[in-house]
Parts: structure tokens; sequence; C-alpha cells
């Protein structure tokens, strides 16, 4: 069942059981307050009526009655023999004879108000005898029980049309405005559904026009920027692997076909050793890598422990005394000034960012240039710069530089080595430290990057 049909169903048992609420209260309420009120009223009437009556000729008195019945009242007129109407019959004129002889001795009959409870009859419409008041009177000096009512259908019988009308007119105008309401309630819902159900087969394209201000509104908005996150999430997914794939297949591809060349007879030493030197370098690409794929892998557990204190200054000189070699192999100049400085963190994710960029920095470097390191603390910051004189990068590279899988081009002729993973694993190790990097490269003159971390209380 639809939410749509369940809001029609709910709205109409609502409607029934609030008419019947309704009902029986209005019910209860006459029954508890205003049935002795009208008790009480309709025996002044009467009394009055039997006023003005006693003495009367029989003949003026069914005049009399004849006028008042046809005024709006039910007059049920008895000597205990004999009995006249004026204004209409009773639908039910049962009653006991004891009360007539009640009234004919010349008490009064408080029957409106004596008049039994009942559960689906409000007693101000019952037309019976029983639901009368009695009064005694006397015409042409014998005794009569004079038991009247009002005449409910004729005094409103306008009335009863016009609230009938009225009544069944709310109900209509109500119900089919609850179905508009559902309608206009129910539609963006199902909008959302069928973009919802679309996204299951990554199709994000499905069109949601819904300009409202309420909840639904906002969960429109929410699901929109949901979606558009989804669809880049997936994009990059998708990127993510097409790139792994193809960073894994190519080291792979040369390294089978190199394997064959060895495999050849008639090779000359220095031809096999050539061969296997470049085998080792795309198997130390493929492990770099791997390395760098199980490091954005541990994020998620390495970030509950950031406990650490890491002395940032004393991983930097152990880091430029590992890479002592790169340096020295590419006539590289390295000045570095280290200000004391500690953070909090993991001092193994740190230590990757250090190693990342240094290498980096190297790797781009020209032979014969220099790689400049400061350290310094301001403000309650550890701040990093670390500049080269390599090739640079454009403006066009360096908005793309942390993106992963994402090498310049030029990059990509420097070096074979590369994965494009190393500045995307420093950006999410920094901001994970509650830190940021920035980069500023000109083609031709350098790079510098920039690291701010929260020093550590």
């Amino acid at each position: 069942m639809s939410l749509y049909v369940k809001f029609i169903w709910f709205t109409f048992a609502t409607m029934l059981v609030s008419s019947s609420i309704a009902f029986f209260g209005m019910n209860a309420y006459y029954h508890s307050h205003l049935k002795e009120q009208n008790n009480d009223k309709n025996m002044a009437i009467a009394l009055s009526f039997a006023d003005f009556l006693d003495g009367e000729s029989t003949e003026r008195a069914q005049a009399t009655l004849t006028m008042l019945g046809d005024a709006g009242y039910q007059l049920y007129v008895t000597n205990g023999d004999s009995v006249e109407r004026f204004g209409g019959d009773y639908r039910d004129e049962s009653i006991d004879l004891a009360d007539i002889q009640q009234v004919l001795a010349g008490e009064s009959f408080n029957g409106i108000r004596e008049f039994p409870r009942e559960t689906f009859v409000t007693g101000f419409f019952a037309n019976e005898l029983k639901n009368t008041v009695g009064v005694p009177v006397e015409l042409d000096g014998e005794p009569y029980a004079l038991f009247m009512r009002p005449d409910i259908k004729l005094l409103f019988q306008e009335l009863h049309l016009l609230f009938g009308g009225l009544a069944v007119g709310i109900i209509l105008l109500s119900f089919i405005g609850m179905l508009i309401v559902a309608r206009l309630l129910i539609q963006p819902i199902t909008k959302l559904t069928e973009a919802t159900e679309k996204m299951g087969t990554e199709t994000f394209d499905v069109p949601l026009t819904i300009h409202r201000k309420d909840e639904i509104g906002r969960l429109a908005d929410q699901f929109l920027t949901m979606r558009s996150r989804i669809e880049q999430s997936t994009l990059k997914r998708k990127e993510f692997v097409h790139n792994v794939s193809h960073d894994i297949q190519s080291p792979l591809h040369t390294i089978q076909s190199y394997l064959a060349l060895l495999q050849k007879e008639g090779l000359q030493k220095s031809e096999k050793e050539h061969y296997a030197a470049i085998i080792q370098d795309e198997t130390a690409r493929l492990s770099l890598l791997t390395k760098q794929l199980l490091t954005l892998a541990s994020f998620d557990a390495e970030s509950a422990e950031l406990s650490e204190r890491v002395p940032v200054h004393q991983q930097l000189q152990q880091t430029l005394s590992h890479l002592r070699y790169a340096f020295e192999e590419k006539d590289i100049g390295i000045s570095a000034q280290l200000e004391t400085g500690t953070v909090k963190g993991n001092a193994v994710l740190l230590q990757t960012v250090w190693e990342n960029l240094l290498t980096n920095a190297i790797k781009y470097s020209e032979p014969g240039s220099s790689i400049d390191v400061q350290l310094r603390i301001h403000s309650g910051q550890l701040l990093l710069a670390i500049q080269d004189e390599g090739i640079g990068m454009s403006p066009n590279e360096v908005e793309h530089a942390f993106d992963r899988f994402y090498r310049a081009d030029q990059a990509r002729t420097r070096s074979s080595k590369g994965s494009g993973l190393g500045l995307a694993i420093v950006k999410e190790i920094v901001e994970l430290h509650s830190g940021t990097v920035l980069l500023s490269s000109v083609p031709g003159e350098g790079t510098t990057v920039q690291v701010t971390l929260p020093l550590s209380e």
C-alpha cells in the first residue's frame, strides 16, 4: 500500500473516529447538563399553557390547543379514557398509566428530565411521549393531563437541511482538501524515492525540482547535497580504481618485457645488468605504490591514535640524514634551519609527510641546485617550509597537485617512479592533524610547500 493511499485511509479513519467521539460527547453533555434545563424550560411553558386553559370550555380549549400545535408544539391531552392530539403524533406513545394518573391527580410529569440515557440517540430529538413534560389542566370542570414537547421536526426543519448540508459539505470539502494536501505532500517524497532508486544504479542526473521551505524542502536540499557528494565520490572511486590499475599494470608490463629479454640467449653482461636494473626500479615503484596505498587505507585505523608528542625537528633531522645519499647522488645542496617544535599526533604518519615532501623536492630538482628547509614556531603554530629550485609547476598543475594519482606532464617525463599519491597522502595526514598544507610554484624556478600544524600544549 502506497503512502498516498495510507494517508487517505488515515484521514478517512480520523474523520470517522472524530465524528463518533463528537457525537457521543454531545450525547453525554446533553444528558449530564442540558437535559434538566430543557425539562425545566418546557415545564414553565406547559404551566403557562395550563394556567391559560384552566376553566375554559372544551371547544375554546381545542381551538387554543390547535393554534399551539400549529405554532410548533406537540400536545397530547387525555382524561384517562380519551385522547386528543394537536401538532402531530408522537412516534412512540407508550407511557405508564401511573404517570398519566399522577398528572390527573394534580402532579407534574418531568419526562424530559427522567428520559433514560441512550447511547446512540440524543434525548433531545427522541419523539416519544415519555420524553415530554405533563401538567394537570381542568376543562369544563373535568381534570385532564396535558403532555407537551416542542415539535423538533417542525421548528428545525429548515435548520436540519441547513446543518445537514453544512455537515455534508464540510466532510466532502475536507476530504477533497486532504486529498490535495496528501498529493502535495507525497509528490516530492515520490520524486525523492525515484531519485534514490536511480542512485542505486549510479544514475545521478534525475531532475529534482522541489522548491519548498518546510521539512520536505530541507530534506530535498540535503538529498541534492548528498547526491552530489556521492556522485563525486563515485567518480573519484572509479578514477582511483582506473589509476591504480594503470599504475600497477605499467610496471608489471615493463617487468614482464625485460624478463622476456633476459631469457634470450647471447646477451652481454652489461645488457643483463641494465635489464636487471630496470626490473629493480619497476619493482621499487610497485613497492612504493603498495606502501602508499596501505598508508591511505590505514588513516581510519590510525586516526584514533593521535596522542603522541612528536618532536618534528628531530624527525626532520633524521629524514635529512636518511636521504643524504639522494642529495649526494644528484649533487643537491641542502640548508636547514630547524627550531624546536613538538606537535600532538601520530609519529609514523608525520614521518611519512616529511619523507614524501623531501623526496619530491629531490626528485624534481635539477642537479647542482639546492633545497632549503625552515622550521619555525609562531603564535602557537609550527610552520614548515620546503623550497626547491626544481622544474616547478604551472597554475593548473598546482591546483590539482593534491589530487590522488595526479602527476604533471613534466613530472611524468622526468621520472617513471612517481605514483601520484605522495602529495595526496601529505594533505590527508596534515588535515588529520588539524593542520594545513599549501603549495606555490613557478615553472622553471622551483616549488615551495608550506605545512602548518598546531603545537602540542
